[in-house]
């Protein structure tokens, strides 16, 4: 499964190669702070793929380390909470046991 992926990335990334060098027109880019003029079509395009792979991939680290937080944070209070429950199961087993004794005296 492993090598299909990496073979359908691979196609896709040659056919990305293969739309970028065919646009080779010139554009004037102006952003807030900057201006570029005869830039080819083709570095736009990959600047803005590039700055959207950028920021998609810090999302999904992002959900990806908050969903091992929390994760780790429900095993341990599960962890806490069967511990507890062990602890009045031993409990109740124990005070059962004195009742009888208290009652034969």
């Amino acid at each position: 499964m492993k090598l299909i992926k990496i073979f359908v990335t691979l196609v896709a990334i040659v056919l990305a190669l293969l739309f970028l060098m065919q646009n080779t027109d010139s554009v004037n880019i102006n952003l807030i702070f900057v201006q570029y003029e005869d830039v080819k079509v083709a570095f736009v395009m990959i600047g803005a793929l590039s700055v959207g792979l950028l920021i998609g991939f810090s999302i999904a680290v992002a959900n990806i380390l908050s969903g091992k937080s929390e994760l780790r944070s429900l095993r341990t209070k599960n962890r806490r909470l069967s511990d507890e429950l062990n602890d009045l199961r031993n409990v109740a087993i124990d005070e059962g046991i004195y009742d009888l004794d208290d009652g034969d005296e």
